[in-house]
């Protein structure tokens, strides 16, 4: 692949010194707009670098996709119990306690086993047969507005398609997707990797724990005495069958699911919709043209990518360049920088549906990489896809634009649009 040659970097003004580059990045108070261009800056002055933040385990900060796709194959990479300590651990409340039983921080065998019995939910084939089921919500939320003029895109259509989705899918009544969307929003927040905990966010963060928790173990036990078509039923069935796997096991893993098949595909729908508001001449490719949605997608999904940072730890010695990754270090892949790598994508900041070029790192790789991404394809393809077609003059509307404090899960707060 060919470097842009950029005589005059847009970047060249932000500072030389990665570690301050760094912490703007982490700070939501300090980067604010300048996200990408903070991302070019410390890929530039810092390549091959760890950054010294004790807090953080001084961890090896990846920014170039060459150097992700060696280590994102390397299996001595792992994620487990020791990532939750990048958010804060804060002692041993509600909000830890069910990030410790989650199969996604669990060691090698039991991660495996859990992921197998989930995979079962999420097969292409059970996927595709929800496809007429999104595509009848995503017309009712838009039937639901379209006379107004207006909406906030986040709350009114985003983040409505996946937490309505996946609550389906677990066998959760409609009446109680409210709630299951604020809990899911606090308890996200209080997760982010290299995000400064505060009281307000660990509080905020053991209170969703707390009462989600107390919620589906009443949902458990409804199941459990009248069991459905539902992959909660499936979970219980599996229980019979694995005495050690506990109903607080299951519960994590409801959350851990509510977790990845809402938040990430809600933000990757607004950011999605964010893009192409701001690049009229690719929405308008895209409405006379819906057979791009799919090659859209991935283009979205590299342009501004959910999950912007993820860390695993090394279990054993890593050469990387004249250096070694030592057992214990952990590794920030910032995919956000990896993806507008312009050593490997041409042009990386320009949106471009008919890209070629489209190997992201968005849904992650190897064990971790996301079960949920079928799903999340199909629902942002419907939904970005069917929006841009039903509203076609679809534009910023009054109001500020908001984004979330994470980076880990990065999205919008609020997106005013009018029509």
């Amino acid at each position: 692949m060919r470097a842009v040659a950029i005589a005059s970097p847009p970047w060249a003004d932000l500072p030389e010194d990665p570690e301050a580059l760094f912490a703007r990045i982490l700070d939501w108070h300090r980067r604010g707009d300048d996200l990408v261009r903070l991302y070019h800056q410390l890929r530039a002055v810092a390549p091959v670098w760890r950054a010294p933040v004790e807090r953080l385990g001084r961890p090896w900060v990846i920014t170039r996709h060459a150097d992700a796709s060696q280590l994102v194959r390397d299996t001595s990479l792992v994620k487990d119990a020791r990532t939750i300590g990048m958010a804060g651990v804060g002692g041993g409340g509600p909000w830890i306690q069910i990030l410790l039983r989650m199969f996604a921080f669990q060691p090698k065998e039991p991660h495996a086993r859990m992921r197998g019995l989930v995979n079962r939910g999420f097969t292409p084939r059970s996927i595709e047969q929800l496809r007429p089921r999104v595509q009848a919500l995503v017309d009712e939320l838009i039937d639901a507005v379209i006379d107004e003029g207006s909406m906030d895109l986040v709350s009114q259509f985003a983040f409505r398609v996946p937490v309505t989705v996946i609550s389906q899918m677990l066998g959760a009544p409609l009446e109680d997707v409210p709630r299951i969307e604020r809990w899911s929003g606090d308890f996200a927040r209080r997760s982010d990797e290299g995000a400064a905990l505060t009281p307000e966010v660990e509080k905020m963060g053991d209170e969703a724990a707390t009462e989600f928790a107390a919620y589906l173990d009443e949902l458990i036990a409804a199941r459990r005495a009248r069991p459905a078509d539902d992959l909660l039923t499936r979970l219980l069935e599996v229980q019979r069958e694995a005495p050690d796997l506990t109903d607080a096991d299951i519960a994590s893993t409801v959350i851990l699911l509510f977790q990845a098949g809402h938040e990430t595909t809600a933000n990757l729908i607004a950011k999605g919709s964010l893009a192409l508001i701001r690049n009229p001449d690719e929405a308008e490719r895209l409405r006379r043209d819906p057979s791009l949605i799919e090659r859209a997608t991935e283009e979205l999904l590299r342009y501004d990518t959910p999950v912007q940072l993820t860390t695993k730890f090394a279990t054993k010695p890593i050469p990387f360049h004249d250096r070694t990754i030592e057992p214990g270090d952990p590794v920030s892949f910032i995919w956000g920088a990896i993806n507008r790598d312009p050593e490997h994508f041409a042009d990386p900041d320009r949106l471009d549906l008919g890209r070629t070029n489209l190997d992201h790192y968005s849904f992650g790789m190897g064990a971790n990489y996301c079960l949920g991404a079928n799903l999340a394809r199909l629902e942002i393809q419907h939904s970005i896809e069917t929006l841009f077609r039903r509203i076609p003059g679809l534009r910023l509307g009054e109001g500020e634009i908001v984004y979330k404090p994470q980076l880990h899960l990065h999205g919008l707060a609020r997106l005013p649009v009018a029509w």
